[in-house]
């Protein structure tokens, strides 16, 4: 005896030898089981079709029409409707007639029967009244169900008659249209359909419940239900990598993977999606986390501190964030060749397989925001920075540090907007200051700086073991960071109030100028330093807190003056060009500008000085003693309070890298006086206006 599915102990009546009393016994005993589940009551009536269409007899079939749908008050139309459709797709089969699955091998004529078709070498073949026919040169195999509101999508594997094996993910929307559907598949190969509507809609009924569910992970890193995801994995205490179809499961749900999905394995690289997030992946670290932070130390000195500080924080970032709505960049500045960008690399080789970066001044506003959103709590780097980039791009740097992502508008009829989240800290490496839109950047950042040295044989030694570690891999290390997590939670809050207090506090003792929001940013990667190191089991960071936290109020006092002044700086020259377009100075006589190979000069060191330039230099020479009383009442006027005195004024000026030098003898058109000298390309300010740049043979001296 066969048993309806959900009506377990309920006995069907052979299909085989239909006997009337069987059937119609079968049919009240089923029914009254029903009851009101909508569902079992159709699978019941669905059934009873079923043996009805068996009868032989088309009187016979009408008097049980008559019988079931007077008895249980079924509508006699949806009974012969039903049988109607498997009229139309089963051939009936007599016991007596020949075995039309003859020539197909060893087919599970049940299951034939029971479908209305079934699948021989690759093909599948529906039951019509002249027998089995082909109609198509392909199977599918259901796979994963990849849930989403957006992108919802199913993956498929299809085989054609030649053995030719796909893999491929089809929207699931194109599942209910033979023609989308057929349009996805013939871009695969050779794989076609010869059917209905209603013999495709057969076969997806057959295969639609069979696709495990499982979400995909559209942001790699850290994930809300509790593991931090890499390309080719997840990390949830312990690794997990992703399966040959991208897949991998944490507390029983199953995420989904693309990057890592044997779906893609065949693209071309010009035809990748995914291309960037192949460098995201879990790697085996040869050495540990404290053999690391040795390196470098070993390498980049008390700037390693600062960076391994910001990693850590960076791994905790989303938590920082939900309780501050703040995180700072790490800003690397130098000239060529000081070590800036090799220690970029080595913290982005911390999360990335050797991922180069951004760049800035060439790499287009989608990536640009994409690259922010893509991983939550992991490094971008973001490098050549300069203040002539889009000024988009730095107001976009900006907002990261407040954690405000790009909206833009949907393609909807109503208001709706999409958001491209921040998710993860930002590296910026470049030769420039930020000192553009008021030091808006500057002050968003902790600001790192390099110069130019020699460096010994064991020095070099060093470089090279820790680049050679980098090359083979170290992102395992991330989850030995992980580990603190729950620390971070819950002391995160009470170590970076005390810390802000303490700094604060003994900052203004001490006379100290400091920043507000520079405290605030070296407090956010402090605190978790101090976590980890009083731990039971203390992260080995080669540094001790005291060591950390003492450099960083030095940090702070040395950013706080240098943020001044710059910021005093632009107000006077902004001044100067005031007081010549109001002709209150005048080219000539109070400053001038000339292009010159050779000058000779006090440095701000207080030495003598020949400087011989290659190339002619434009320098700007410019005397103080009239334009810096006129700069001190403009600046009252403007913004109602003096301006900076002289002497600290050239205090500024003479640590300003466009500072040349002073000149004890100058010849200006009204008088011989001193003056200081400036490079005018680099100082940035137009006091040119209608004046000829003078060359070499003009000088006055």
């Amino acid at each position: 005896m066969n048993e309806l599915p959900h009506n377990q102990g309920i006995e069907l009546p052979n299909i085989e030898i239909l006997n009337e009393e069987e059937v119609l016994l079968y049919a009240d005993t089923a029914l009254v089981e029903a009851g009101k589940n909508l569902t079992r009551r159709g699978e019941v009536i669905n059934q009873i079709c079923d043996l009805i269409f068996k009868m032989d007899d088309p009187i016979r079939q009408s008097i049980f029409v008559e019988e079931i749908s007077k008895r249980h008050k079924i509508s006699k139309k949806a009974i012969t409707d039903r049988i109607k459709t498997l009229k139309d797709s089963v051939t009936v089969i007599k016991q007596d007639s020949k075995d039309e699955f003859e020539g197909f091998g060893d087919i599970d004529r049940m299951s034939a029967r029971k479908l209305g078709f079934f699948e021989h070498r690759n093909c599948f073949y529906f039951l019509t009244k002249d027998g089995p026919v082909r109609v198509s040169n392909f199977i599918i195999r259901p796979l994963f169900h990849i849930y989403s509101k957006t992108d919802n999508k199913r993956l498929v594997e299809i085989i054609n008659e030649d053995d030719y094996h796909r893999t491929i993910d089809i929207p699931s929307k194109s599942f209910v249209s033979i023609e989308q559907f057929q349009a996805a598949v013939i871009n695969e190969g050779n794989f076609l359909f010869f059917v209905t509507k209603f013999h495709f809609l057969k076969i997806l009924d057959h295969i639609a419940n069979k696709f495990p569910v499982c979400n995909e992970l559209r942001t790699l890193g850290w994930q809300r239900e509790g593991f931090y995801a890499f390309a080719n994995g997840i990390f949830n205490g312990t690794w997990q990598p992703v399966d040959e179809f991208g897949i991998t499961e944490h507390a029983k749900q199953k995420y989904f993977s693309p990057a890592f999905s044997r779906v893609y394995n065949e693209v071309r690289e010009d035809d990748d999606d995914y291309e960037s997030d192949r460098y995201f992946i879990w790697q085996q670290s040869p050495i540990t986390f404290g053999e690391w932070t040795k390196l470098m130390m070993d390498v980049y000195g008390s700037n390693a501190r600062i960076a391994i500080a910001f990693a850590i924080a960076t791994v905790f970032r989303d938590l920082i964030y939900e309780k501050y709505k703040i995180f700072p960049h790490l800003f690397l500045f130098g000239e060529k060749q000081s070590g800036k960008s090799q220690l970029a690399w080595s913290l982005s080789n911390l999360f990335f397989n050797n991922m180069p970066a951004f760049n800035l001044s060439s790499g287009t506003q989608v990536g640009f925001h994409r690259k922010l959103s893509r991983i939550k709590n992991a490094i971008c780097w973001w490098d050549e920075y300069s203040n002539d980039i889009d000024p988009k791009r730095i107001q976009t740097l900006k907002s990261a540090f407040d954690g405000m992502g790009h909206e833009k508008g949907k393609m909807t009829r109503d208001n709706r907007t999409e958001v491209t989240k921040v998710n993860g800290s930002s590296l910026i490496s470049g030769q420039y200051l930020p000192t553009t839109d008021d030091n808006a950047l500057f002050t968003r950042s902790i600001l790192l700086s390099f110069i130019r040295k020699i460096y010994s044989a064991e020095q070099l030694a060093r470089y090279d073991e820790l680049k050679g570690y980098e090359q083979q891999g170290l992102s395992s290390l991330i989850g030995e960071i992980l580990k603190y997590r729950k620390e971070i939670d819950q002391g995160f809050s009470m170590a970076f109030s005390f810390l802000m207090d303490k700094i604060k506090d003994e900052l203004t003792r001490q006379g100290k100028q400091f920043e507000e929001r520079l405290v605030r940013n070296f407090c956010i990667i402090l605190a978790p330093v101090q976590i980890v190191l009083k731990s039971m089991l203390p992260l080995d960071l080669n540094f001790t807190f005291d060591e950390i936290y003492s450099q960083a109020k030095i940090m702070i006092t040395e950013l706080s003056v240098q943020i001044s002044s710059s910021e005093s700086l632009s107000n006077f020259w902004m001044m100067t060009e005031y007081l010549l377009d109001n002709k209150l100075i005048e080219a000539g006589k109070d400053f001038e500008v000339k292009s010159i190979a050779t000058i000779k000069v006090t440095n701000k060191n207080s030495q003598a000085e020949i400087l011989n330039y290659p190339e002619p230099k434009v320098v700007l020479f410019i005397r103080f003693s009239r334009i810096h009383p006129l700069y001190m009442e403009g600046h009252r006027k403007q913004f109602g309070k003096n301006g900076v005195d002289l002497i600290s004024l050239m205090h500024y000026i003479k640590h300003h890298p466009s500072y040349i030098g002073s000149v004890s003898s100058y010849r200006f058109e009204d008088s011989i006086s001193s003056c200081y000298t400036f490079d005018y390309e680099a100082l940035k300010v137009n006091l040119q206006r209608s004046q000829r740049i003078t060359g070499e043979e003009d000088l006055p001296f």
